[in-house]
């Protein structure tokens, strides 16, 4: 009989990716499979759950939402034997077209998992801005923004909420910081940048924060950055 030593993961690695074209609709579950898929092709022995029903261990830091590019995305990975680094490019080489891994790393069993982690996500918005509406007019609104108190909208039901989810809230919580990157009056744009809440309980939406601002502006490209975290994970330091 294999002892539960024995049934342990051999190797836990730490891997940072991005989502972009044309990979922007895949949903969780699928950048999930790919993953599964190009390990089981590369002969790489990810670890599966001891359920009636195996299932891969795979974790990701984050959810993540369909539609917006995404860069410093952390997954999480156990192997059954050790294996290289050579090993790991390899197989997520063969990735699908837009998801890319930007670095990999074998890292300690004890290191709490990125999940527990994760405090916040940095986002980069492009805005459309209405007539007349220049940089001080939205400095003057991220102002009054992160100086008021209680800002009232809706949450909606994401990839992973249930309906139960869906009202009003208060978006204040979830904001930690917003500022003014570049305006391009000619084009009628202009680029936020956000800092904001990501954790167990839930999270901010860029689109949902720039509905708050009580100026002419609307959301067009948004790109989540970089995930924050209460301790770094190794990956992403």
């Amino acid at each position: 009989m294999e002892s539960p030593a024995a049934s342990q993961p051999r190797q836990r690695w730490q891997i940072l990716f991005a989502r972009t074209e044309p990979a922007l609709r895949l949903r969780q579950a699928d950048v999930l499979a790919d993953f599964v898929r190009v390990f089981d092709e590369a002969g790489l022995p990810l670890s599966r759950s001891a359920a009636a029903k195996p299932k891969p261990r795979l974790k990701l830091a984050a959810n993540l939402p369909i539609g917006i590019e995404l860069r410093g995305e952390v997954l999480e990975a156990w192997f059954d034997r050790l294996i290289t680094v050579d090993e790991m490019r390899q197989a997520t080489d063969s990735l699908a077209a837009g998801l890319t891994v930007e670095d990999a790393r074998e890292v300690w069993h004890g290191f709490p998992s990125a999940a527990s982690q994760l405090r916040a996500a940095e986002y980069e918005m492009e805005v459309t801005t209405g007539e007349g509406v220049d940089a001080d007019a939205i400095r003057a609104a991220i102002v009054r923004l992160l100086s008021a108190e209680t800002l009232v909208g809706l949450r909606r039901r994401g990839e992973s909420e249930r309906r139960t989810d869906a009202g009003i809230r208060d978006l204040r919580p979830y904001v930690e910081d917003v500022e003014l990157m570049g305006v391009d009056p000619p084009n009628g744009k202009a680029t936020l940048r956000m800092v904001l809440r990501l954790d167990a309980t839930g999270g901010g939406r860029p689109e949902d924060i720039v509905r708050a601002l009580e100026v002419d502006v609307r959301g067009r490209r948004a790109v989540r950055t970089r995930l924050i975290f209460v301790d770094t994970p190794p990956i992403a330091r």
